[in-house]
């Protein structure tokens, strides 16, 4: 559940939202002209009742900020607690002075409950109270999308009012209101409990309109002695349970909420965030605001994520409703690192959405006419729900981040159960995929063509060198883990044989088309061309683009762009990031150098991926600067769109910046190496990552870094080139050796650990 943060008493707000993860309205996509194998049905999801309002009115004038004397004000987000606090004194326009103080939670624990606590005094006279607390449907033009707007990324409305009421109900205490989606016909049930407590003379009433529901609370409040209100909400829909059943799991789940209290609850939620603190706190010395942003980023990004195997994350979160509340990509390469070295088990439960979600990539496949699955580039229920192929469908390589981010997630935590109970029939259905979609070409080998890339400003091409290095990993990773399974657990592989129909020469296939897979190499320049045709297009003239021309894409046709070299995300520099143990160090910073000057900064996916390799390659003030951008990209606004949704993969991607980037942390093949580089601002920068069942401190200054086994047994790592073992509780202090230099050795040993051929380089 996400919970936008506006006032409770429901002025100076720009747009309240409530979101639930995984609730949406679907209608069909009106093309103007169609054609086979488009996206069918429109996704959307909705902004649903709104829980916030609790309103005052002291005598007759009522409590609003525009109006009357701010005499002192503090609104914090309290990132121990999860607690949103704001405590207000006021001055009435008749001068009757009050003093409020609020606080909002969204339980982790409980993904259904929200909290709300209120408490006014009048502070030094008596003064009439009212208070009207209550549950809102939304009105028709307010629960589709954000005013339609010429950027794709914001999406757009739907025809008329997506939920319907079908049913509200208030009792002393309580009030309900129950919707249902105008065309998906999914039901979702909103509860609340009012708890007023005060020791002045009080009287209530319940009052329903047509879309509201609310009690309605007149206090004679003595001076000094304060008014309190607890309201508790709970949230189900027909994705949770049988929609007859959600009206009675809402009342139990309010019902335990109000026998424990809000205190208790408040305590629940410190101690989920304790432990999530404790693995994945990051502290840079003596920079408060760099402090404060990176914790904010991390907290919005666990707001962000579905835990329960059935959701996943959206691009904008649950903060609003850019690009519709669809998952892309950015979960499994940008959001999974973060949890897959910090809190494996909801890394666990994103991997799980895919595999439940394989049935529809599998129709999908078919649909396309391929064996194997296909997964959606951006969806809420499994299906595609991208409008626009070339930027959307075409961009194939969303199968092979999902089988990169398995792998990461089975080598660190080394959970085989997973693997071999879903992952492997996920991983072998999308190398059925890529055989199906490549072919082989005489004087280059097994190609995959008419793709798109990471980079959506070139679209529809050939041999995508990211595509198709992932693609290599992929059928490579598939062969051996289907042979080792068949060999050390045969019982698992014939389960899944079995139920795929997997046959021993599909795996010999698997591994011929990854020998064979071709690499675009330019030998006279020594770079690696982004895809075919890459290099024969001209520049973008940058020089006389004036800066209110970006993003490009709200300002040329898009085969104005398609024609250049130019890049939306870091494409090529990304496959130097995910396949680092391919490239040499003069490799990686040559293309970095070519590629970094063709980027437009356009995607907010662009700056962790340039501040990661530029570290790497040891130009740590550029990597300083792009990671400064990523850190205060939402807090700073800095894309001007925040209004519409923070940037989930960004936010994820700063805890990259940091870990991979900084702390020059790389996992090639199960074999975990830093190679750290502090920038010279920051006097120390200190992180946890969790491999296994090990969770090991980092901690760099200038002088070196300091590794620390906090939990689990004895553990190897690789400090740039020298494997140390770890012992519990017994620190290791290493210095650190030239920027670049050490990276390259560790990429090379990490690199003859693989027992992978050698892949030729193809000069075009």
């Amino acid at each position: 559940m996400g919970i936008r943060g506006s006032f409770p008493e429901r002025r100076c707000v720009y747009k309240p939202g409530t979101f639930l993860n995984g609730f949406y309205e679907s209608e069909p996509i009106i093309y103007g002209e169609h054609a086979y194998g488009f996206a069918k049905h429109r996704q959307h999801m909705l902004n649903v009742t709104d829980p916030t309002g609790i309103e005052l009115w002291v005598d007759d004038d009522v409590f609003d900020l525009s109006t009357g004397e701010i005499e002192g004000y503090r609104r914090t987000l309290d990132l121990r607690t999860g607690c949103l606090e704001r405590e207000v004194t006021w001055t009435s326009p008749s001068g009757k002075t009050v003093f409020l103080r609020t606080r909002r939670i969204v339980s982790f624990l409980r993904e259904h409950l929200a909290l709300f606590t209120w408490e006014c005094v009048p502070v030094g006279t008596a003064a009439y109270f009212t208070i009207v607390s209550g549950l809102r449907g939304q009105a028709p033009a307010e629960s589709g999308a954000a005013a339609a707007s010429d950027d794709p990324r914001v999406g757009g409305l739907l025809t008329g009012d997506p939920l319907v009421l079908r049913k509200k109900r208030i009792g002393e205490r309580t009030g309900t209101l129950r919707h249902i989606t105008r065309n998906t016909k999914s039901s979702v049930v909103c509860s609340m409990t009012n708890d007023l407590r005060t020791e002045n003379r009080c009287t209530q009433w319940p009052e329903s309109t047509l879309t509201h529901v609310s009690h309605r609370y007149q206090v004679y409040a003595e001076p000094d002695v304060p008014v309190a209100l607890n309201k508790y909400v709970v949230y189900f829909h027909s994705y949770d349970a049988e929609s007859k059943r959600i009206s009675g799991l809402a009342e139990r789940e309010l019902t335990r909420a109000e026998e424990e209290g809000p205190e208790a609850l408040i305590a629940e939620q410190r101690f989920y965030l304790d432990e999530f603190w404790h693995n994945s706190d990051i502290r840079i010395e003596e920079h408060p605001m760099l402090q404060q942003s990176l914790r904010f980023n991390l907290f919005h990004v666990l707001q962000a994520t579905g835990r329960n195997g059935r959701t996943n994350i959206g691009a904008k979160g649950l903060t609003g409703e850019g690009y519709e509340g669809h998952y892309f990509w950015d979960t499994e390469i940008y959001a999974l690192p973060f949890y897959t070295y910090t809190t494996p088990f909801i890394a666990r439960r994103l991997l799980q959405y895919r595999y439940n979600t394989l049935p529809q990539a599998r129709e999908r496949a078919r649909e396309l006419r391929h064996r194997g699955a296909l997964y959606p580039w951006r969806t809420i229920n499994g299906e595609e729900a991208s409008a626009y192929f070339p930027a959307g469908t075409a961009q194939y390589h969303i199968n092979a981040d999902i089988v990169f981010a398995m792998r990461k997630y089975v080598e660190a935590t080394g959970d085989l159960v997973f693997l071999h109970r879903q992952g492997a029939e996920m991983l072998f259905e999308v190398a059925r995929f890529w055989l199906d979609l490549g072919c082989y070409v005489e004087g280059k080998g097994f190609c995959i063509n008419m793709v798109t890339g990471p980079n959506e400003y070139t679209v529809l091409v050939s041999n995508n060198l990211f595509t198709n290095l992932m693609v290599q990993d992929n059928l490579f990773y598939a062969a051996r883990v289907a042979r080792r399974m068949r060999s050390n657990h045969p019982d698992a592989f014939a389960a899944v044989a079995q139920k795929i129909g997997l046959s021993d020469r599909e795996i010999d296939d698997w591994e011929q088309a990854a020998s064979r897979l071709y690499v675009p190499y330019d030998p006279g320049r020594g770079l690696y061309p982004q895809d075919d045709s890459f290099f024969d297009k001209d520049f973008w003239d940058f020089k006389n683009t004036e800066p209110y021309k970006y993003p490009l894409l709200l300002q040329y046709h898009p085969l104005s762009i398609y024609r250049y070299q130019v890049c939306k995300q870091p494409d090529v520099v990304l496959a130097l990031l995910l396949q680092g143990w391919r490239f040499s160090m003069e490799e990686k910073r040559h293309n970095f150098d070519y590629y970094d000057a063709l980027n437009t900064g356009d995607s907010s996916l662009s700056s962790c991926v340039q501040s990661i390799v530029a570290a790497e390659v040891g130009y740590i003030e550029r990597a300083y600067e792009y990671f400064m951008k990523t850190a205060r990209m939402d807090l700073d606004d800095i894309n001007g769109n925040v209004k519409d949704g923070i940037h989930a993969a960004n936010m994820a991607g700063c805890w990259m910046s940091l870990v991979f980037g900084f702390g020059g942390m790389r996992d090639y093949h199960g074999v975990i190496s830093f190679n750290p580089r502090l920038p010279s601002r920051w006097r120390r920068l200190a992180f946890n990552v969790r491999v296994h069942d090990s969770l090991i401190s980092v901690d760099l200054t200038h002088h070196g870094v300091t590794y620390t086994l906090l939990e689990g047994g004895v553990r190897r790592i690789v400090h740039e080139t020298e494997e140390i073992e770890l012992q519990p509780s017994e620190p290791v202090f290493r210095t650190v050796d030239l920027p670049g230099r050490a990276a390259q050795k560790a990429a090379a040993r990490a690199a003859a650990r693989e027992p992978l051929p050698e892949v030729a380089r193809h000069g075009q």
